[in-house]
């Protein structure tokens, strides 16, 4: 167990094994909430519909036959209604569609409300011994870049306001990154495709990007376009980063880490922290 318990952010850019990290620590500390992509966080929304009490009570009357569902996975804050839809499996891709569109992400928000929704939740969060994926920088930051189209310098004073909510004595901030930027993306290219060889996630990052506003004024249309954006993403964290204490961050090389290595960055004393092999600034 770890000496004290800590809320441990994993981010890192798609395909540098996220998801695979966080099994790997909550196989070590069972008694720590585990937060996936897609679950009701409590400090971020992604693939979450955000309702308001009107539009959630239209969407049981829309949506009459997955009421049920819907109602059972569904939390109220505040006055607002969340719903992690994806989580909800049909074959009835309408309830998607339908869901989508009450998502805080992809530009369907003003910047200032994103702002404030994010800010208001990581202000009311209170606890510790969590462990939260792509809850920090991935599904914030891109929306920042891409949507927002916030300049380097808004985005790191929106993180200035964020790092100033957080307890910095129970925040660690785990990211796992790659020696070759390009390599990475290449691999998760060629590994996510369907069964008739389509590469279904590389089409569908391209057609993300390239539609938003970022990409539709940057021409991000094809495989070196999603590479230089990858590149200023890592850019911004690691700007990021140097906002907060050396002790709560840490880079580990992605897929080539130590898991006992690992695991004495929560064990270790506050003075050595900073100091465990594969943890640095």
């Amino acid at each position: 167990m770890m000496a004290e318990p800590y809320n441990i952010f994993i981010e890192g850019i798609p395909g540098s094994g996220k998801s695979t990290l966080l099994d790997t620590l909550s196989r070590h500390f069972t008694d720590y909430h585990v937060y996936r992509e897609g679950d009701i966080s409590p400090v971020e929304l992604a693939w979450c519909a955000y309702m308001s009490e009107d539009a959630y009570r239209q969407s049981l009357l829309d949506l009459a036959d997955m009421r049920g569902e819907v109602e059972r996975n569904t939390i109220k804050e505040g006055v607002q209604y969340i719903v992690p839809y994806t989580k909800i499996k049909t074959e009835n891709y309408h309830f998607y569609e339908y869901m989508e569109k009450f998502e805080v992400y992809g530009g369907r928000k003003d910047p200032s409300e994103f702002r404030e929704i994010i800010l208001r939740r990581f202000r009311d969060f209170h606890s510790n011994g969590n462990i939260f994926e792509c809850s920090f920088f991935q599904n914030i930051i891109e929306e920042l870049m891409l949507y927002a189209m916030f300049s380097d310098q808004q985005i790191i004073d929106f993180y200035v306001d964020l790092a100033a909510l957080l307890d910095l004595s129970a925040f660690k901030l785990i990211r796992l990154v790659s020696p070759d930027i390009r390599q990475c993306i290449q691999t998760i290219k060629e590994e996510r495709v369907n069964p008739e060889g389509e590469e279904v996630w590389y089409l569908m990052m391209i057609d993300y990007l390239s539609r938003s506003p970022y990409g539709a004024a940057h021409q991000i249309q094809d495989f070196e376009g999603m590479v230089s954006h990858f590149k200023r993403r890592i850019a911004l964290e690691s700007e990021v980063m140097k906002l907060l204490p050396a002790e709560c961050c840490f880079d580990i090389e992605s897929k080539h880490y130590d898991t006992a290595d690992l695991l004495r960055i929560f064990n270790a004393s506050p003075d050595d922290q900073g100091k465990e092999k594969g943890g640095k600034r």
